[in-house]
């Protein structure tokens, strides 16, 4: 097959001209997003609500990308989804992983990193006839576009989709016939469900551009299965997938020449333009914006939808690109001329462009989003002022003027020593006429993830991938560890995989039922042991979750240093499918992680009372047997005082007591009941609700304690900054709270009798009095020093001596006076003896010191190294003063005799 160009628009110049043109609808964006939902709803389509711009579920993807993505289960099993077909409004992003549209913003007319995806979607019900007519329809007849502006492309040799577009009217003018990298759809290069496409287009009547012709709507017919060597199978059902980008459209019905000047957008720029107004700044009054106000514009949507979804600044994985999204539109407002924060001042715009509240989140978590984004504004317009003075220098080297290429390690200590954007170095190095060796700079990342720990992160991640080829076998174990009565019992062996990794050998196993907690949220795996029908234990050393349904444990045997191979000989009957073994979970580990799982449950909830702050939201979490951590957004330090009401109330709910009760609940039910949900996670339609009743509410699927009064006593540790506008607090809860109090006890007794208390309440009166006394006995010794330093010889007469010819004097200092007391003394001397160097020794300690107004042709400093070539040592310093340390101590007039000055002779 081979591709066929869309017809130029030269070619259609003569029919334009004989049809009448009538202008279009003029169609906000909320209006837009309106239409098609109630458009396809009357014909018949579930609405779904957007899913979170993080596919929790899909650890393929970075980011949710495409409006698909949230159903790319049921494409793979249709029955298996609650409805045959829906329509939605999808939020996606492309500035990161495989789908990166970043470098692009700015500079095309319609790239963006966050833009909204029109959709409507079929498990079966509906085929290509009625998803080209839906879309033809809706075109032609609810946004009333003209059908000669329009055309259509298939896949050469679809002669089925071609005779759908001629029974909707097009003539074959307006149908063009493609290859298969432009109408044939796939999920990347691997295997999977994919099909034929059709892509509607329209005619912008642009001459300006080189290509006139935008697409605005892609139908997708999954109608074949691509297996891992590239085989294609038919499916026995036939799904749609369509993605219209609402930006383009709006574009289109607003008579705009790119997506930056619709209405969405020109509140945005407006709102730029009238921050740099208040600022003094001149700004632009073009209908299209400049390139850096584009930049500015589109991030700034970007980074609010991101953190409205729960993710915050890092400087890894989707906090990094959320990190460098912000860091871009800082350096583009730079360009214009904004130097101090500014961003948050947009938000009230940002706002404009979405006013069906279709995206509550925007409002609902409005403090929080403009507090991390100040507090990663104000923390990185220093770093870019360091950075911008360092490439200044480089611009400024002459001997770099020829080559004008920045070096590789200054690019690389940009990035990882002063956090600058290796992106944002390549762009100003472009400005200037500059270039960077890429390549040079990615060895230099590449040496430093080697000698990290990203070297084994990413052998963790092929092995769960490895793993996770379970799925295709329906390896899908019960978890049953919920129920503390079955943490004992007997499961079958449904998969055994062992690997040879290096010197060692990796075994995994898959058991039904299975007791072991491995479902993530935060809370660490279950460890224990498993039995086999020999009697022979294995030890479970960690509990796995390559996909979604699985639950993979990782066994070694238990209590021996044998070689692993031997005991998997022994054993190998045993460790078979369809083999029994009887599991034993770590029951303290358990109740230890369920005390401090629920006990980030309250205290969520009572950082969010005592703060008076309901936009709160998790940011991450570890739950562990003896402590927990929990990170949440904040814009600033929390008080000690709101620590201590924090902890307090904690505490007293605690002592209270009550149930906790677990709910199985449709999703919008529980949220409409007021359950907490984690903005970055995806939920399935029935979710486990985590209720303490008038106390917590979370949806969540972890292990937790049956009643609340099982966390007293609870102790906050500490709290600290992790990222801009993300705070940590660290806890403990339970018995592991009374051993950090028996350890933290533990010394005071012994406290107590060295400051001579009659308890604790005397303490801090005992310390500030002993304290007192040592300053009062610090000035004293102090004092001496000076009176010391300032009287006769100290102890010993001192020798003399020359250097060419400067005169000097070697001092010998008692062992039992300081270096303290040696600076001063060689302070001294150099003033009140001012024609003579002065050596100073004090067992291993050596200092030289001279009045450089009256010494010029030696320093302090030449003459210690001159010292140091004849006597073991080191040492050196400035001109009047230098100090070295020597291998052998001298420590009597003999010493220097036989030591120092021989070596004296011979500089």
């Amino acid at each position: 097959m081979y591709k066929t160009q869309l017809l130029p628009r030269k070619w259609l110049v003569s029919s334009h001209r004989s049809i009448h043109v009538r202008f279009l609808q003029q169609l906000s964006s909320p209006e837009l997003r309106s239409r098609f939902i109630q458009y396809f709803e009357k014909q018949g389509h579930t609405p779904v609500k957007s899913s979170s711009l993080v596919p929790h579920n899909d650890k393929s993807l970075l980011f949710t990308n495409a409006g698909m993505v949230p159903f790319k289960e049921y494409f793979l099993k249709p029955n298996t989804a609650p409805f045959q077909c829906a329509t939605s409004v999808q939020k996606c992003m492309r500035a990161g992983g495989k789908h990166n549209d970043l470098d692009n913003v700015g500079y095309t007319p319609r790239h963006h990193t966050f833009f909204e995806m029109l959709g409507n979607f079929s498990f079966g019900k509906y085929s290509k006839a009625e998803a080209i007519h839906y879309a033809w329809k809706f075109l032609l007849q609810e946004l009333e576009l003209p059908i000669n502006r329009l055309r259509v492309t298939v896949l050469e040799g679809d002669q089925e989709a071609y005779d759908l577009w001629r029974k909707q009217g097009l003539s074959d003018d307006k149908i063009v016939k493609c290859g298969p990298e432009d109408n044939f759809w796939s999920m990347g290069d691997g295997e999977g469900p994919c099909g034929t496409c059709t892509e509607i287009f329209w005619d912008t009547q642009d001459s300006s551009l080189e290509d006139p012709w935008l697409e605005i709507w892609n139908l997708v017919f999954m109608e074949k299965y691509r297996n891992a060597q590239g085989e294609l199978t038919d499916l026995p059902v036939t799904c749609i997938d369509t993605g219209m980008g609402l930006e383009r459209m709006a574009s289109v019905l607003q008579g705009k020449k790119n997506n930056f000047q619709i209405d969405q957008f020109q509140s945005l720029i407006h709102g730029l333009r009238e921050v740099m107004k208040a600022r003094g700044l001149k700004s632009s009054t073009e209908a299209d914006p400049s390139p850096h106000e584009k930049i500015v514009a589109d991030h700034f949507r970007a980074m609010c939808f991101l953190i409205g979804d729960g993710v915050v600044p890092s400087n890894i994985g989707r906090g990094y690109v959320l990190r460098r999204i912000i860091r871009r539109a800082l350096r583009s407002a730079k360009q214009l001329g904004l130097n101090e924060p500014f961003l948050t001042d947009l938000y009230p715009s940002l706002l404009a462009g979405f006013t069906d509240n279709l995206y509550s989140e925007l409002a609902s978590r409005a403090s929080s989003i403009q507090s991390i984004i100040k507090n990663e504004e104000t923390a990185f317009l220093a770093t870019l002022d360091r950075g911008m003075a360092l490439l200044e220098n480089v611009f400024n080297q002459a001997e770099l003027q020829e080559s004008k290429q920045i070096p590789p390690q200054l690019a690389f200590q940009l990035y990882d020593t002063y956090g600058f954007p290796f992106d944002l170095t390549l762009i100003i190095a472009s400005e200037r006429g500059w270039s960077v060796d890429i390549a040079a700079v990615e060895e230099l990342r590449e040496k430093q993830k080697i000698a990290g720990r990203e070297s084994w992160k990413s052998d963790n991640i092929a092995d769960k991938s490895r793993l996770s080829e379970w799925r295709k076998l329906n390896i899908k174990p019960q978890f049953t560890g919920y129920d503390h009565s079955l943490l004992h019992q007997e499961s079958k062996i449904l998969a055994v995989d062992t690997v040879k990794k290096g010197k060692s050998v990796e075994v995994n196993i898959a058991i039904d039922p299975c007791p072991f907690y491995g479902l993530g949220g935060g809370q660490v795996p279950d460890k224990g042991t498993i039995e086999l029908t020999n009697g022979n234990d294995w030890e479970v050393i960690d509990v796995l979750q390559p996909y979604e349904g699985g639950l993979v444990l990782r066994i070694k045997p238990l209590g021996s240093n044998d070689n692993i191979e031997q005991r998997i000989k022994e054993d190998y009957e045993y460790l078979q499918r369809d083999q029994l073994v009887r599991t034993h979970v770590d029951l303290k580990r358990r109740q230890g992680a369920e005390i401090h799982h629920t006990a980030t449950h309250l205290l969520n909830a009572g950082l969010r009372k005592i703060l008076q702050a309901p936009d709160i939201v998790q940011a991450g979490s570890t739950v562990e047997p003896n402590k927990l951590r929990f990170d949440f957004t904040y814009g600033k330090p929390l008080k000690e005082e709101e620590l201590n009401q924090i902890e307090n109330w904690v505490n007293d709910v605690a002592l209270r007591g009550s149930d906790t009760i677990v709910k199985h609940m449709k999703l919008s039910d529980a949220i409409q009941s007021g359950a907490i949900a984690a903005f970055s996670e995806k939920y399935n339609e029935t979710v486990r609700v985590i209720d303490v009743p008038g106390v917590s509410k979370e949806l969540c699927g972890g292990t937790h304690v049956d009643n609340i009064r099982k966390l007293y006593p609870f102790k906050i540790l500490n709290e600290t900054s992790v990222a801009a506008g993300t705070r940590r607090i660290e806890a403990v809860a339970g018995l592991s709270c009374i051993e950090w109090y028996r350890k933290a006890y533990k010394p005071i007794p012994e406290v107590l009798k060295l400051l001579r208390a009659n308890g604790t309440h005397e303490i801090i009166e005992k310390l500030e009095k002993s304290l007192q006394q040592n300053r009062e006995l610090q000035k004293r010794v102090d004092f001496m020093n000076e009176k010391l330093a300032s009287a006769g010889e100290a102890v010993v007469e001192p020798i003399s001596s020359k250097i060419k010819d400067v005169d000097i004097k070697i001092h010998l200092i008692d062992s039992d006076l300081d270096s303290a007391f040696m600076q001063k003394r060689a302070n001294i001397l150099k003033q009140n003896q001012s024609n003579t160097a002065h050596i100073l020794i004090n067992g291993n300690t050596i200092m030289v010191a001279l009045n450089s107004t009256k010494i010029k042709s030696e320093s302090a400093n030449s003459i210690m190294k001159q010292l140091l070539k004849h006597i073991k040592g080191s040492g050196g310093g400035q001109k009047e003063l230098a100090q070295g340390r020597l291998t052998e101590k001298i420590t009597t007039k003999d010493d220097i005799i036989s030591k120092i000055l021989p070596s004296l002779k011979q500089c």
